[in-house]
């Protein structure tokens, strides 16, 4: 099985999710806004351990500075919590 389509597989099950909670609709969200829908199950993740507010915080910002994407996202969130 080739990297590619390992990535289409993972691509699919996200296109699949469905959300059953705010918290999971803000994830699945903020995955596709950043472009990092392959991997919106670690936004999950960061959901169940971080408050709603400083995610919502560091995507706006990331809005705001112009780079919406996964990696400038995480690049923020590491800085507020190291």
């Amino acid at each position: 099985m080739t990297s590619t389509s390992i990535l289409d597989r993972v691509a699919a099950s996200a296109a699949r999710f469905a959300p059953s909670t705010p918290e999971q609709f803000l994830a699945l969200q903020m995955s596709r806004k950043l472009g990092d829908e392959a991997v919106f199950r670690h936004y999950l993740v960061l959901f169940e351990h971080y408050a709603e507010e400083l995610l919502l915080n560091l995507y706006h910002r990331c809005m705001d500075d112009g780079v919406p994407t996964g990696e400038h996202f995480m690049r923020l969130l590491r800085e507020v919590t190291q």
